[in-house]
């Protein structure tokens, strides 16, 4: 059986590359260096059935580690935005969680950089106790959960997880234990976030499912929501790669080959092959497969030079 390593990064497209690129850079400190992309020709054409993509795009993270930010900004073809507002529950990669070491703290010193939309929140999580959290929305309106904890004596703790909402909690939790590599559950299932993601979900009493997978060789981790009421907004049918948006969650896997081979006689359906890119660190393989939703999940693999 092939080996996931947990999510290795969230892949946003953004319409202005240049404001986005400072807020997480320079605004929430993600200064280590991945990758730049500059005018190059991404072989995504088999994925959505169009022409090759011309883009722009950086990937770095914060010093603490944590999953990788990637922006990607396309030239060709033309992008345009996925929604022209985004909620919590939409269906897809929702958010993403920034550990920070005192909400309160941050959000007071934070409050003229970042565009809060709620209010610091407690609650208890199965499994982690205490929870303090406070929403905001980066400047093109993607939604990021900051939480207290882990953060050490600076002030950012990286990157937790990536928050991925769906239509049947148990079924995509299934999904991504038996076929992705989370083999820990963190977080239970729980309802504890009902009531209070109202203002980001655009509702009262808005009710939600949540948990947290993670994978016992490391990497990122996976936060998987139902939102049961109101129910959470589908997929815009004529969304493409590199619209603007959260766009992927992305897993590191030890062989894209073994993979295809194991999800194929699943009966997981693709929509790309294997596909090599270039890659400093070393020769890189990618596939992209489809969650139960038919949310995009890219896993990759990756051979030191």
């Amino acid at each position: 059986m092939f080996q996931g390593l947990g999510v290795n990064h969230i892949g946003m497209g953004v319409n202005d590359f240049g404001k986005m690129k400072e807020f997480y850079g320079e605004t929430l400190a993600f200064n280590q260096l991945m990758a730049v992309f500059q005018d190059t020709w991404n072989p995504m054409s088999e994925m959505f059935r169009g022409t090759s993509h011309k883009l722009d795009g950086i990937m770095f993270s914060q010093e603490a580690g944590g999953v990788v930010v990637e922006l990607i900004r396309i030239a060709v073809p033309l992008p345009k935005a996925i929604r022209k507002f985004t909620r919590y529950g939409d269906i897809g990669v929702n958010k993403l969680t920034i550990a920070v070491s005192d909400i309160d703290r941050f959000v007071k010193e934070y409050r003229d950089k970042v565009n809060f939309c709620s209010e610091p929140k407690s609650t208890t999580l199965p499994g982690l106790g205490a929870y303090r959290f406070v929403y905001a929305r980066d400047p093109e309106g993607n939604l990021i959960e900051f939480i207290s904890g882990g953060a050490g004596d600076g002030i950012f703790g990286g990157c937790q997880w990536i928050g991925v909402s769906v239509t049947n909690l148990d079924r995509s939790k299934a999904f991504y234990q038996d076929h992705c590599g989370f083999d820990t559950v963190v977080v239970a299932p729980h309802e504890n976030f009902t009531g209070l993601v109202d203002e980001v979900a655009g509702a009262k009493n808005a009710r939600v499912r949540s948990c947290i997978l993670a994978n016992s060789n490391g990497g990122g981790r996976l936060e998987l929501y139902e939102l049961v009421e109101p129910r959470g907004r589908s997929i815009p049918f004529n969304a493409r790669w590199g619209d603007f948006g959260c766009l992927e969650v992305c897993l590191t896997i030890d062989d894209v080959f073994h993979t295809a081979k194991e999800l194929g006689a699943a009966g997981i359906e693709f929509l790309t092959h294997p596909t090599l890119m270039d890659a400093a660190e070393g020769e890189a393989w990618f596939l992209y497969a489809k969650d139960p939703d038919g949310i995009p999940v890219e896993m990759i693999s990756i051979k030191p030079h």
